[in-house]
């Protein structure tokens, strides 16, 4: 204790010695706590479990607060029948603070001064609190309704105890906030007799690692040449490269030539492309938008600038008869952003100069990314959203095959690529679910009552896990103005501006958003079983399982199951010896997409099977009439976006020079000894030639060909070159330039990946 009150005999006592006695023990305990247990806010007891089916009770406990102790004797229930959620979830904080009163309500008589004498003493009851308590409070704090809800925002001077989260039924789960239960003795000596038992195995493994360590260091010194170390730092080169480690981190890197800006292709001297390896630059070169032939054909349907087979609106389904009406605008009015989803792409590429390169397996190891560097054009940027953070997990297919490579963007729309707008108004929606694949083409809605104003959007989007529908993921939407709207008994159409994919699995949503005080029909809750009709208040779509928006479903229904259709020719002065297709192209599972072109006078499909007929006998085709062969179904066919794809013919030249890194390789200390392993791919020595020269100096235009290099033909045919240049003096930073020549633009090789290293 650090005070106490001496009492002295025969002295006077007064009460504020009295009070005192246990204020100096109280401020001792108060300051053994806060310096030796714990000091910020934690808590102990007030164990909080479900007791009914929307109720939860919490036990007797203790709220420890700088050093002071407050505590509450008896068990605590709420019942949150009240704050039950309409149709999601919330969640509801237990929280704790401290609070002191004078409690204790007793009689007592009290010595009345003014009217004593000490022989007539005059005593006068009173209720008197004579109990100081601390007492430990419990509160709740209830979040907002939401399908993945947050917690309530709450004071810093609350200690949360337990989180409650409520279902439109009851209580789904109660957690204690376990770290801020105050630590006890028990649980410290738990982990502390961990500590000892782990420190008792491990120390003397410990102590002998620096034996082991000075070991090896010998070892290394006397055992291991310059080729030993060459193959280690090579492996922890590729190590470092796989791991996305920058290569100024080490003395040794590694490129598998996937990022174009990793090479510097910019340089003057530089004359190569970088895909999928290093490559001979085009010497010829044409690109252009897919186009058809001949806009009239009546095999062919153009909808927004989308390429379809020939095909008709029909009736796909409704979902009822009209059985009553919603006003929209009682919903609540906000403005909504609305994220259109863009149609992906779909990549071919046919001919010699795509010889395969092993390094494309590294598209899966997250680091390098397949989507923009595989499906951009014309140097457009691309936006990649939060959901394409591991690179490694999209959706792209990809298949390599000698001369002909194919990507597949599995997703019919992507949001790489997107367009946002805000519309403001009500909103209501339907959800359904899609068995069958299905080109959408045009909704027709019932309005019972039109406003004076209001114009009309309507919007086909995916569907959350949970059923509703999240305008950020639209893929199609139209307005019509109030002047194009009818009102019942006619329907209005709403036509897209081109037909939308209606994947089978999935679950869309129909949204209608309008500023205007319309009414539109709906059907009873049993006339469309699949439905959920959904109306949005205060940001949130709330299910209304008893009515369905009355809407009738127009489909593409096509002409034929096959159809060819004449695209423009593919021209190159010069010749042609590869094709590069980038179409914004959908082509369900139970459809088939083919390019063709016609060589001496025969339709041959752009496939694996054909790839040496193009060049065959050493032509060089310039001309190439082209089509493109949809096959289907009645119901569903592939399309083509012709305005957003491209088609580009080239022809590559004989020689290349590349130049490796763009930001100069700058080892951690100035070295004269510089290794590099380069692996080409396809290598013919027959028909190829290849060098490399170490650049250093000011501007590295100091060229130092290789002290000495040697070859290794790998078990796949791949040629691995180690260079080697030993200088006469130390440089503190470089790059490489590599070479190559082949004797004739019919048969090319790659460059796949480059190792570095410094000894």
């Amino acid at each position: 204790m650090e005070q106490k009150i001496n009492v002295f005999a025969y002295a006077e006592n007064v009460p504020e010695d009295i009070n005192n006695l246990q204020t100096y023990v109280a401020d001792s305990i108060d300051h053994i706590v806060a310096d030796a247990i714990v000091a910020t806010p934690r808590y102990a007891g007030f164990l909080a479990a479900k007791s009914g089916p929307a109720q939860v009770t919490l036990t007797v406990g203790r709220l420890y607060n700088s050093g002071k102790v407050y505590a509450k004797d008896t068990p605590t229930a709420y019942d949150f029948v009240a704050q039950l959620p309409v149709a999601a979830k919330r969640i509801v904080l237990i929280s704790a603070w401290g609070s002191e009163v004078d409690t204790g309500a007793t009689p007592r008589n009290v010595l009345i001064a003014a009217q004593s004498t000490p022989q007539n003493p005059v005593y006068q009851p009173q209720i008197l609190e004579i109990v100081h308590a601390r007492v430990a409070n419990l509160g709740t704090s209830i979040g907002a309704e939401a399908p993945d809800p947050a917690p309530p925002v709450i004071d810093a001077t609350l200690l949360p105890i337990a989180k409650v989260i409520l279902t439109p039924t009851g209580v789904e789960s109660v957690m204690n906030y376990a770290e801020n239960e105050v630590p006890t003795l028990g649980d410290v000596d738990d982990r502390v007799g961990n500590l000892e038992t782990f420190e008792a195995a491990a120390a003397p493994q410990l102590a002998s690692l620096a034996s082991d360590i000075a070991r090896l260091s010998n070892d290394l010194k006397n055992r291991s040449g310059s080729e030993l170390t060459g193959r280690m730092l090579g492996r922890l080169a590729v190590l470092e490269a796989k791991n996305g480690i920058p290569s100024n981190a080490a003395d040794s890197s590694a490129d598998f030539f996937l990022d174009p800006s990793k090479t510097d292709i910019a340089n003057v001297n530089s004359n190569c492309k970088v895909a999928e390896g290093v490559r001979f630059a085009d010497d010829g070169a044409a690109s252009a938008a897919l186009q058809i032939f001949n806009p009239l054909n009546p095999l062919a349907a153009i909808a927004g600038g989308v390429l379809f087979p020939a095909y008709d609106p029909a009736l796909r389904f409704t979902t009822g008869a009209q059985s009553g009406a919603t006003q929209i605008s009682a919903y609540t009015y906000q403005t909504q952003s609305i994220v259109q989803k863009m149609m992906s792409r779909q990549r071919i590429r046919y001919g010699q100069e795509f010889t395969v390169c092993t390094n494309s397996a590294f598209w899966l190891s997250g680091i390098y990314d397949p989507v923009t560097q595989t499906f951009t054009r014309n140097g457009e940027s691309f936006s990649l959203s939060p959901g394409f953070a591991q690179l490694a997990a999209i959706p792209h297919q990809f298949i390599r095959l000698r001369q002909f490579w194919t990507d597949t963007y599995q997703e019919p729309y992507w949001d790489v690529v997107t367009t946002t707008s805000s519309i403001s108004g009500a909103s209501v929606y339907e959800t359904f679910p899609v068995g069958q694949d299905y080109w959408l083409a045009a909704i027709g809605l019932l309005f019972t009552s039109l406003d004076a104003t209001g114009s009309v959007t309507v919007a086909i989007c995916e569907c959350e896990p949970t059923g509703e529908g999240n305008l950020s993921k639209t893929i199609a939407q139209i307005t019509l103005a109030r002047s194009s709207l009818a009102a019942a008994p006619a329907k209005t159409m709403f036509t897209f501006p081109k037909p939308v994919y209606m994947q089978a699995g999935k679950r869309y949503a129909v949204a209608v958003i309008t500023p205007g005080n319309h009414f539109i029909a709906t059907s009873s809750g049993p006339s469309f079983p699949q439905g959920m009709f959904f109306g949005v208040t205060g940001g949130y779509g709330i299910a209304d399982p008893t009515k369905h928006i009355v809407a009738d479903f127009h489909a593409c229904k096509f002409r034929q199951t096959v159809t060819a259709i004449d695209l423009a020719s593919l021209q190159l002065s010069g010749g042609i010896t590869s094709i590069d297709i980038l179409a914004a192209a959908i082509a369900p599972s139970s459809t088939a997409l083919t390019w063709q072109v016609q060589l001496s006078g025969v339709w041959t499909s752009l496939n694996d099977v054909n790839v040496a007929n193009l060049n065959a006998g050493g032509a060089l085709p310039p001309l190439l009439p082209f089509r493109a062969v949809f096959a289907g179904t009645q119901d569903v066919m592939p399309c083509v976006d012709l305005l957003t794809s491209q088609v580009k013919v080239a022809r590559p030249k004989t020689s290349y020079t590349a130049i490796w890194p763009a930001i100069a390789r700058t080892p951690p200390a100035a070295s004269a000894s510089i290794r590099a392993t380069i692996r080409f791919e396809s290598f013919e020595a027959a028909w190829h030639t290849t060098a490399a020269k170490l650049l250093t100096g000011g501007s590295y235009v100091t060229e130092t060909n290789p002290s000495s290099y040697t070859d290794v033909t790998t078990a796949d045919g791949a040629l691995e070159r180690t260079y080697v240049w030993n200088l006469g003096a130390a440089v503190s930073s470089y790059k490489i330039k590599t070479t190559g020549t082949t004797t004739t633009p019919l048969k090319t090789f790659h460059q796949a990946w480059i190792k570095d290293w410094v000894l």
